[in-house]
């Protein structure tokens, strides 16, 4: 992106994040998007989960993981890992690198209260300001922080202290509303977990020098809940030249299979196998990194799902411009739906950029499909009973498949733009860095 009889100048930006930058995992990816050529040395990462690095974008690093935070309880020297050039895994379809720590990170994403307790409790008795982080960072010398906030409080306590230790700004972003709804709410300690969560989140938003949102919704609300001005950071997406849709065949989705989603799988795979159009493919590709057993038994149970496991983040693109249209889905459970009202998943900017048609399952008032009804940038059904004429229209009204498709171009075009966004990024991380108002 950057042109090179025009050099630019970036600030030194540290990120710290839950997970490494990728090019296959959702977060890793979006991150990625925003830094996209950004000057290298310019650039490091600290960040918390057993991955390894997969996008050579940024060569340096600094991870330390829930093992090493434990395991430095009663052995105060432990120390985390730097990794650099030559610990880049570009090859690897899966950043994930849990090993025999597989059940318990799986275990963990159950996420109770006594789980996010137990784990910013053994974060807070960790050694990790002994790990090497605090010299690796002095050695870096950022002037920045970005911050791509989670869910558990320790993250939060970790940017400001680094902020605090070298007298350096931080941005925070936020990519789901972890505030506004509470996934344990009317469980034992769910109301008294979430409270003391809040404190720390409300001390780092009062202290950010730019809070960002991922859409114009949660930007709203989270201006109300912090009493600040939120700007909007959408996910880029990379556009491709369109194709007659006769090019194209089936159906896929790609990503995550989380919050119920393999339900919402099973059900469209259900009605298509319904369906005896000529034009109506009968079964789903879907693309994804789960390693859950019962989601997988689930799909592997279902005529009308093919599994094929996760997939190298170049091919995405390939996958969904092959595909007469991709799918995304959000589940109608009453808690689920709470959870994903602000969210806006990161894999609708390459679904609507990629030159063919999306299928949206789910309740009208999540983000997502509030975001594609309002802009008529795809095939939407928010009931089992909308599924069937959707299906049909979107595989056999080819006007309405063109049109489409150009009104998700068209949006593409205008929210989703990389080098608009990481123009934006670059500007906010370099007016915190100079000090001055973002």
């Amino acid at each position: 992106m950057r042109e090179e009889n025009n050099p630019r100048k970036y600030p030194r930006v540290l990120i710290v994040s839950h997970n490494v930058l990728s090019r296959n995992t959702s977060m890793g990816k979006t991150l990625s998007t925003y830094f996209d050529g950004w000057d290298r040395d310019a650039i490091a990462q600290l960040y918390f989960h057993a991955e390894v690095p997969t996008n050579p974008l940024c060569e340096n690093y600094f991870r330390y993981t829930d093992t090493d935070a434990v395991k430095s309880i009663p052995n105060r020297h432990r120390k985390g890992q730097i990794l650099s050039a030559k610990d880049l895994r570009p090859e690897r379809a899966d950043a994930r690198d849990t090993g025999s720590l597989t059940g318990i990170y799986n275990y963990g994403r159950k996420r109770s209260p006594l789980i996010y307790m137990a784990r910013d409790g053994a974060w807070r008795l960790s050694g990790w300001k002994r790990s090497g982080v605090m010299e690796w960072i002095e050695s870096f010398r950022p002037e920045v922080i970005f911050y791509a906030s989670g869910d558990y409080a320790f993250s939060y306590r970790i940017v400001r202290e680094i902020s605090r230790r070298f007298g350096i700004p931080y941005v925070v972003c936020c990519f789901d509303d972890f505030y506004l709804y509470n996934r344990n709410e009317g469980r034992f300690l769910g109301n008294f977990r979430q409270n003391l969560y809040m404190k720390t989140v409300r001390k780092t938003m009062d202290g950010a020098a730019r809070i960002l949102t991922v859409n114009d919704s949660m930007a709203e609300a989270y201006g109300k809940l912090f009493g600040r001005e939120c700007g909007v950071l959408y996910t880029a997406a990379e556009m491709t030249e369109a194709r007659e849709p006769a090019e194209k065949s089936g159906i896929a989705y790609l990503g995550g299979l989380g919050l119920n989603r393999e339900i919402q799988l099973t059900e469209i795979a259900e009605v298509l196998q319904s369906l005896r159009e000529p034009e109506v493919p009968q079964t789903i590709d879907v693309y994804s990194g789960e390693k859950d057993p019962a989601i997988l038994e689930r799909l592997q149970a279902c005529p009308g799902i093919r599994f094929h496991g996760s997939v190298p983040g170049e091919q995405v693109p390939g996958i969904i411009r092959k595909s007469k249209a991709v799918i995304h889905t959000e589940s109608f459970d009453p808690q689920i739906r709470k959870r994903v009202r602000y969210s806006l998943s990161t894999k609708i900017p390459d679904s609507i950029a990629g030159g063919t048609c999306l299928l949206a399952y789910g309740p009208a008032e999540a983000a997502s499909m509030e975001y594609l009804i309002r802009n008529d940038a795809a095939f939407t059904a928010s009931s089992r009973e909308e599924l069937r004429p959707a299906l049909l229209r979107l595989f056999t009204d080819g006007e309405a498949y063109a049109r489409t498709v150009e009104n998700a171009r068209a949006l593409a075009r205008k929210n989703h733009d990389g080098r608009k966004i990481c123009q934006y990024v670059r500007d906010v991380l370099t007016t915190a860095a100079e000090g001055k108002k973002v």
